[in-house]
């Protein structure tokens, strides 16, 4: 660890260790690694990129907190903590992995313009990066994302394209876009520049809690999970990473049981941030990094975001409820005392999802002629 911290020492700024580039996402379940299909050289996610995400990041992300559940502990038997990455900027962790990535991209790519597809939490983080570099964004979300994403998005000065019921569909949308308009497409799915940048989250943990034994983290793709568990791994090899997913968004949970990918129909979820297909980037990430994938029952989720906003007060969405639920259900088995830390990736959820209004016929308070209450 300390040559690590020696060779990030030597640079004026992370971005320089990089040359930047274009990426591009190949088709979902596609067995051939998007690196091979751009004539790039196999990349290996390692704790420097982690560094270097860290250090180009600085002030702009939020470090946020990781504290003690009592509830969890006791339902586990365990001393569980939860890192609370809904109180980061936009409402997930996704602008850790967004901002790094856009700041290593090109001029010619910048004055282009970029696109992405998301099923709602990366298109924040993208958004919110393209309007602080000053470049157009244009991003595809399925129509079934929650109106809280969508409406954040445009808020942040991105042109959305609504299409499709679920990721993929949007993805190849996205991409059919991107070969249209000259636009060079950012995948949040297979870049280990974003990697990299997610795995802040996990650097962060292990700097709040360094005995940490298990972490369990809400798995789609698994971006989030394989930088978490390189940073870990570099620190302690035997921490358990779990990846969490629902009873209907289990495509992970199916290709890692079966060491090969699995294509699973994805039916109406509240997870729409873990739906849709992987790629065989995405699962030999996931077979190198993780311990186990379990399941959740998707039927309990609702449940499970009521059960935080009452016992933790926050608001936590279905695809980042995912790790509460699991030992609220008993999925995983902890020793007595074990440390346990839970990455909640979210919160951006419609309340209405689960039987809360939100709404008003009026707003209470309304908006001044100039956009200010």
């Amino acid at each position: 660890m300390a040559a690590i911290l020696e060779e990030v020492g030597t640079v004026e700024s992370a971005f320089a260790y990089q040359t930047p580039r274009v990426t591009r996402r190949v088709k979902p379940r596609s067995t051939i690694s998007f690196l091979r299909i751009m004539g790039e050289s196999e990349r290996t996610l390692t704790p420097v990129d982690i560094l270097k995400a860290r250090k180009a990041l600085g002030a702009v992300i939020r470090r946020t907190p990781l504290t003690r559940s009592q509830g969890l502990s006791d339902a586990g038997g365990a001393e569980v903590y939860l890192k609370w990455e809904n109180l980061q900027v936009t409402g997930s962790y996704k602008p850790r992995g967004a901002l790094y990535k856009l700041g290593l991209l090109g001029d010619d790519v910048r004055r282009k313009g970029i696109i992405t597809a998301s099923a709602g939490n990366w298109s924040l983080g993208v958004a919110l990066g393209a309007r602080s570099l000053g470049i157009r964004a244009t991003i595809c979300i399925p129509e079934t994302t929650p109106a809280v994403k969508v409406d954040r998005c445009k808020a942040l000065g991105a042109e959305v394209v609504l299409h499709g019921r679920f990721f993929d569909e949007a993805f190849a949308y996205a991409r059919e876009l991107a070969r249209t308009r000259g636009l060079a497409y950012v995948s949040g799915t297979e870049d280990h520049d974003v990697f990299a940048g997610h795995g802040t989250v996990g650097l962060e943990i292990l700097e709040d809690l360094p005995d940490v034994e298990t972490i369990l983290v809400p798995v789609g793709g698994g971006g989030l999970a394989a930088g978490v568990a390189c940073w870990a791994h570099a620190v302690n090899p035997d921490i358990r990473i779990i990846g969490v997913q629902s009873t209907a968004t289990r495509t992970m949970y199916e290709s890692f049981r079966a060491k090969g990918l699995v294509d699973v129909p994805v039916p109406p979820t509240i997870c729409e941030g873990l739906a849709g297909g992987i790629t065989q980037l995405n699962l030999d990430l996931a077979l190198r990094y993780l311990s186990d994938v379990v399941l959740v029952q998707e039927e309990r989720l609702a449940d499970a975001i009521l059960w935080m906003l009452m016992e933790e007060r926050q608001v936590v969405e279905g695809s980042a409820v995912v790790g509460p639920a699991a030992i609220l259900e008993g999925r995983i088995r902890f020793r007595e005392g074990e440390r346990v830390a839970v990455v909640i990736s979210g919160g951006n959820i419609d309340l209405e999802t689960v039987g809360l209004q939100t709404t008003w016929p009026q707003d209470p308070f309304p908006r001044r002629t100039d956009g200010k209450r």
